[in-house]
């Protein structure tokens, strides 16, 4: 219904250096941004968009070509003026950007910019290795390390390990890596051991922690020294299920209908339960901010709905051959575009279901298209 709209804004979204966060072109978001222009340029693969797809290319040499010392990839650049994160560095830039680069590259057969970025993608590999930091294969990211900039998740997060897993089995696959390939192979176990309660008896990163957590119909967010965050992260699980992760999906099912319960439409919260102010995880939220403070309960990162990451969960529910959660979530989010406009903001509160946040944002129409996909 809205598949147009929702290109052009990535279309216009598109400069010499690469496709911009937004099509308005202004503050914050006038930059390539690493996994903002990765996940449109994903979508532009997804649509085979030429103009998106040109954009993609662009932003990816942009990035490449900031790229750090250490092996790092920019968070975002503009006006050739490169940025690896304000309070802390950016762990998903490196993941995007690795990622996205090998599927264009692969799907388009791009055989001389493929050698071209070999040498940069293995270094942002190596990168990604220095930040396990205990050298037994889970990726560590600080308080702020990626999307979710001013939220409370670190440590050995969900998302960060499951993009890593997909960054480095996407590397062995388009240089056909046999180390790469084990080495994917160790992290998905990793990852579906410590971070999935089960009956197995494998060996447990934190050994105290995992007996005492309980089972949850979900991947749990995160893990510490301190021990497990049990709250329910949206978009490390919609990337985990996408990359055939095991799951019990009548459970999980459930559980996204016990949520639409509870909050009465299906404009899921990229991460639950809600905060509110006198909880435990409060004063986690209230200074982690660069500009203004946007985490109020239902809002932001704190339990507001995001169109990018359901996109994400309704691809992958639907390669899964679950179409119907995914059917609910595209109903729902069309009629709130036809009501309210369908600028494509950044998130809904999902208290009042406000449109929130910047307009005409990538993230936003490129998590509409996913949601469109067949498969």
């Amino acid at each position: 219904m809205f598949k147009e709209e929702a290109l052009n804004i990535i279309r216009k979204a598109i400069t010499e250096e690469g496709i911009l966060a937004s099509a308005q072109q202004r503050d914050n978001y006038a930059r390539v941004w690493a996994r903002d222009s990765m996940m449109a340029g994903y979508a532009g693969i997804l649509a085979n968009d030429e103009e998106i797809l040109a954009g993609l290319e662009q932003s990816i040499l942009t990035l490449a070509k900031h790229q750090a010392e250490n092996g790092q990839i920019p968070s975002n650049v503009v006006n050739g003026k490169a940025s690896y994160g304000t309070h802390v560095g950016r762990t998903d830039a490196t993941t995007w950007w690795i990622i996205v680069t090998c599927e264009y590259l692969k799907i388009y057969q791009k055989a001389e910019l493929k050698q071209q970025l070999e040498d940069k993608i293995f270094k942002a590999l190596s990168c990604l290795k220095t930040w396990e930091y205990n050298q037994r294969g889970l990726l560590y990211s600080p308080l702020g390390g990626n999307w979710a900039d001013e939220y409370v998740t670190s440590g050995y997060t969900l998302y960060d390990n499951v993009l890593r897993y997909w960054a480095v089995k996407n590397t062995a696959g388009l240089y056909q890596n046999e180390e790469l390939k084990n080495q994917a192979t160790t992290i998905k176990t990793l990852i579906q051991d410590n971070f999935y309660k089960t009956e197995s008896d494998s060996p447990k990163y934190h050994e105290t922690a995992y007996s005492k957590t309980e089972f949850k119909p979900y991947f749990w967010a995160s893990l510490n020294a301190n021990g497990y965050d049990v709250r329910f992260d949206l978009a490390g699980n919609a990337l985990a299920i996408l990359l055939d992760f095991d799951l019990d999906f009548k459970v999980f099912s459930e559980f996204l209908e016990d949520l639409y319960i509870q909050f009465g439409h299906w404009m899921l919260p990229v991460f639950y339960p809600v905060i509110y102010p006198g909880d435990y995880d409060w004063k986690l939220l209230e200074n982690n901010y660069s500009y203004s403070f946007k985490n109020e309960p239902h809002h932001f990162h704190n339990g507001g709905s995001w169109p990018i990451f359901l996109g994400w969960l309704c691809l992958a529910l639907k390669r899964k051959g679950l179409a119907e959660i995914p059917g609910k979530i595209i109903f729902q989010y069309e009629q709130l575009l036809q009501e309210k406009g369908f600028h494509f903001r950044e998130y809904y509160s999902t208290d009042k279901l406000l449109p929130l946040g910047t307009e005409q944002l990538c993230f936003s129409a490129s998590g509409y298209l996913m949601m469109t996909m067949e498969k």
